[in-house]
């Protein structure tokens, strides 16, 4: 073996030996405390046994109910500093404008990692006009983004998609308990006013509120991205399939336990 092949064997083998001693890159360290903001979603309203009442124990962020492995108790398992520091600031009839409210109690907590799931009652409205423009929207969740920048800068956030409320009005539309709920409880009548008409400008109604979650739901991301300790799900709420058992039988709006169950499997993996 020459001289100059055996000294470019050399310089191969140190190259290999320097690559494989160097460590992988540190993954980010485990938070010690989470908050979570929003509306009734995350205070799993409707997975318990009464209507329209909380049930945190079943929230897909926060709850303790082992049944659910939130985002809190899957993460407690790998860091117990977690413990109790675990904060559900989410208010039920929330909607964008109460965000910033809600962020300054989670400033005030010094929460290292943050959940939001916010916005569903922007569009689930009492009418369609009564709806929140998209610029309105946009404005307000900007604003509380850069509250939570400047009062907790190195909290992460994880931003949820607005599930799409077409998909309750497609399962539930022929169900006469449900068509009764949500007309005693006007819920969500933008969407779900008149439920079973097909008449065209019925159609079209509920055809503009998907659109102005799609809206939304493009500001979110958009927002989000302007901010490096910021991670949104790319749509993933928005786009997960319902099925009846996800839904509560006591509302026929809000998640079931199973429903929570899923949308913490479905943040897990965001």
């Amino acid at each position: 073996m020459t001289t100059t092949i055996r000294f470019l064997l050399i310089v191969l083998l140190s190259i290999v030996l320097a690559c494989g001693s160097v460590p992988a890159q540190a993954q980010a360290p485990l938070p010690n405390s989470l908050a979570a903001v929003g509306d009734s979603l995350t205070r799993a309203v409707g997975s318990g046994q009464r209507y329209f009442a909380d049930n945190t124990a079943n929230s897909w962020a926060t709850g303790g109910n082992p049944e659910i492995n939130s985002l809190a108790l899957r993460l407690a398992t790998r860091n117990p500093a977690l413990g109790g520091n675990v904060y559900n600031i989410a208010r039920f009839g929330a909607r964008m404008s109460d965000l910033r409210a809600q962020i300054s109690t989670v400033n005030a907590v010094g929460a290292e990692y943050v959940t939001v799931l916010a916005g569903g009652n922007d569009a689930c409205a009492l009418s369609e006009a009564a709806m929140t423009p998209v610029e309105t929207f946009r404005q307000q969740f900007s604003a509380a983004m850069a509250h939570l920048a400047e009062g907790s800068p190195q909290a992460r956030v994880l931003v949820l998609s607005i599930p799409d409320p077409i998909q309750l009005w497609a399962l539930y539309r022929d169900n006469a308990n449900a068509v009764a709920i949500w007309n005693l409880f006007d819920v969500c009548q933008a969407a779900l006013e008149r439920p079973r008409s097909d008449a065209p400008e019925d159609v079209a109604r509920r055809e503009r509120v998907r659109q102005r979650v799609i809206d939304y739901n493009r500001q979110l991301a958009e927002v989000c991205a302007q901010y490096p300790r910021c991670r949104y799900d790319g749509g993933a709420v928005f786009n997960s399939t319902l099925d009846l058992a996800d839904i509560s039988p006591f509302d026929y709006f809000h998640l079931s336990a199973r429903g929570q169950a899923r949308l913490a499997q479905t943040a897990r993996a965001a």
